[in-house]
């Protein structure tokens, strides 16, 4: 244990322990009707510009950078679309880069340790470990990516959900407590908001239809009862 708390272990125990807290987090937030993974992709996946295809479909090779092709501000946009981003929950792909970052360093540390008898410095090794994790990560989001429904994973501008019907799914909506609700774009795509009732006193409870008035935040909207069995959504 005195180990693991050295000085050139303390970036790696440091992303362990942030990454534990972001899964307490979405799980109590999941607890409580809201999404946090969801409410986090809506917010940066669209201010990305990634246009992410099928990197390992037909036609792609299944590593690199140049198998991506991505409509956006030149290698940040690639370098994210690489690492499965728009494609994989924003959120996961932190928990999976946190979770090998520092079980990478601890393993490398000791390596190290047991080797030559002492720690690399943190600021010498953190660099040099964030680098060498970075295929094992995008190997990582690549095999999430082929077992989560893609439907849920595509991202489109969210302002455009207004006026759509959604259902709620988990939890029950309350003013200043929203709830996580699944809904369908334009294209027949599957999504997931956070929803809350338009009206102050209003509840939605789990499975109600409702119809997306407003949007008050990031992944966030305001909604009505649905006030008509032609408004829902389909596609």
């Amino acid at each position: 244990m005195d180990w693991i708390g050295a000085p050139g272990n303390q970036p790696f125990v440091v992303a362990l322990l942030v990454m534990f807290g972001l899964t307490a987090v979405e799980v109590i937030a999941l607890l409580v009707g809201f999404s946090l993974n969801d409410m986090v992709d809506e917010f940066v996946v669209p201010h990305t510009e990634l246009d992410a295809p099928d990197v390992d479909g037909p036609g792609h090779a299944s590593h690199g950078l140049d198998s991506v092709s991505v409509e956006g501000p030149g290698m940040v946009a690639r370098f994210l679309a690489w690492l499965y981003i728009g494609r994989v929950p924003v959120l996961m792909v932190l928990i999976v880069l946190l979770t090998v970052f520092g079980l990478c360093g601890l393993i490398g540390q000791g390596i190290l340790k047991s080797l030559t008898g002492f720690n690399a410095p943190g600021i010498v090794a953190a660099p040099l470990v964030l680098v060498a994790s970075l295929p094992i990560v995008r190997a990582c989001t690549a095999g999430l990516h082929s077992i989560l429904p893609q439907d849920e994973s595509n991202a489109v501008d969210p302002s455009t959900f207004v006026g759509r019907t959604a259902t709620i799914t988990n939890g029950t909506a309350r003013t200043g407590l929203p709830a996580d609700a699944r809904l369908r774009d334009q294209f027949g795509t599957e999504h997931h908001v956070l929803v809350e009732p338009e009206e102050a006193g209003q509840t939605f409870a789990a499975g109600t239809l409702v119809l997306l008035v407003r949007q008050v935040g990031a992944g966030r909207f305001s909604a009505i009862p649905n006030p008509n069995d032609a408004l829902i959504d389909t596609e």
